[in-house]
């Protein structure tokens, strides 16, 4: 299934690095670094299927690989300074190589034009003897706008603290809207969410992101155990911590498995238990039906004649417009009208909010049809607040249409008792007497 990963790295020269070699390697490709004069050569590296450069109208010098990132590394003149910031995405598998690079292209383009910096995007496979699913995106982009005569100025959004964080959330958040319109255009029903569990509401415990270097200890471990013939057991800490939290993960779904189970067993006992009970309670009141059948009259034709001469041929409604008159009748059929006002008040509050939703949905989709990329990692506020009322809108639906079928079972067993009331209340000797005396 399609996992969610947007990871944002930087290219600082305190580490040792440089941008035109961390290019080089991301795009299989060979570039010298004019700064010091050392070549990167990765020619030859497999595992590439596809780079491109993204950057702004009119700066078609910057689509050379080389004349970019040596303008990266020129520009910058201190020891410690960021050369190039990285997006790391996981691609999803379920698209072919095709939608891959369509959709990458489209997340390094709302990039470029957000923040107005070049982008070089290398699309990559997944490892030998890794997951086959791990389809991904390096994207590496300048730390400087991108102009037609060169780089510009620093963009600082992305590094200040009070704005840093609010952005990253906003693209992870773009990532996962645009990864999830496209698995549903092709028809794909995986999504994925750029919230954490915690967020989501799912009591699950998150893996955690192994990273180059324990990723290829573990499978040189595993290799080993494999020519040894023995079970793998994982080596680094962070793989050894995310089988215990898988094992945690594990148990605990099968613990709300097993409490499923147990409540649908308790309650399929209960139902049970009621069917038996109503079951003997139909058939006392039958025997008791036919007790005082034979009491009334010597026998059913003889009731029947009886009371056809008495009603002039409907005994039936003679005897139900009797029983209609009494007190508890009445209160029964008030209580009944009660509950059908409380049962027409909760549907029309369900359209209401069903109306309310397709308003707001179909503003949504008019200002994203002329949105565009940049406004869809900062959307104005009525739009989030729109989004917000269609969540609360939906919970209310669903706790509210829960809280309708409730109502419903309920008029119908008090019309079900209603029926049972009027039957058995037209088989009470008081209720022939009248008839006799009417008659």
């Amino acid at each position: 299934m399609a996992i969610f990963h947007l990871s944002v790295k930087t290219v600082s020269r305190s580490t040792g690095r440089s941008a035109v070699a961390a290019a080089a390697y991301r795009s299989g490709d060979t570039l010298t670094n004019e700064r010091d004069g050392r070549q990167h050569n990765y020619a030859n590296r497999t595992g590439v299927d596809d780079s491109f450069i993204i950057a702004p109208a009119g700066c078609e010098w910057a689509y050379d690989r080389s004349t970019l990132w040596n303008a990266a590394e020129q520009a910058e003149k201190r020891s410690n300074s960021v050369t190039a910031r990285e997006y790391v995405l996981a691609l999803p598998a379920e698209l072919d190589a095709k939608e891959r690079a369509g959709l990458a292209r489209a997340f390094a383009s709302a990039v470029v034009e957000r923040y107005g910096v070049a982008a070089d995007v290398a699309l990559h496979a997944p490892s030998a003897g890794g997951d086959d699913r791990n389809y991904h995106a390096h994207i590496l982009t300048t730390t400087r706008e991108v102009e037609a005569d060169g780089l510009g100025k620093k963009t600082r959004i992305l590094d200040a603290a009070k704005t840093g964080g609010p952005e990253i959330e906003s693209l992870r958040e773009l990532w996962a809207m645009q990864c999830n319109e496209a698995l549903e255009r092709h028809q794909q029903p995986a999504r994925i969410d750029h919230r954490s569990y915690e967020r989501q509401g799912v009591d699950e415990m998150p893996t955690i992101h192994l990273g180059p270097t324990s990723t290829a200890v573990e499978r040189k471990h595993k290799a080993e155990q494999e020519r040894k013939r023995e079970p793998y057991k994982p080596r680094t800490f962070k793989a050894q911590e995310n089988q215990r939290r898988q094992v945690l993960n594990e148990s605990v779904q099968k613990l709300v498995q097993d409490l499923a189970d147990t409540i649908r067993e308790a309650i399929a006992q209960e139902k049970q238990v009621e069917q038996k009970q109503l079951l003997r309670m139909v058939d006392w009141y039958c025997e008791e039906i036919n007790r005082r059948n034979k009491i009334s009259f010597k026998s059913g034709d003889a009731w029947i004649n009886e009371q056809n001469r008495l009603m002039n041929g409907n005994p039936v409604a003679g005897a139900e417009a009797l029983v209609r008159e009494l007190p508890a009748y009445r209160q029964r059929l008030r209580v009944i009208e009660e509950k059908k006002a409380e049962i027409k008040r909760v549907e029309d509050e369900i359209e209401r909010a069903e109306s309310a939703i397709r308003r707001s949905e179909n503003e949504i989709q008019e200002w994203h049809e002329e949105a565009g990329f940049f406004a869809r990692i900062m959307p104005p506020e009525d739009i989030k607040k729109s989004r917000k009322n269609i969540v609360e809108w939906r919970e209310s639906i669903a706790k509210k249409t829960s809280f309708l079928a409730i109502l419903k079972a309920a008029l119908s067993e008090m019309m079900s008792a209603l029926k049972s009331f009027v039957f058995g209340e037209c088989q009470k000797p008081e209720i022939h007497a009248k008839l006799r005396l009417r008659g």
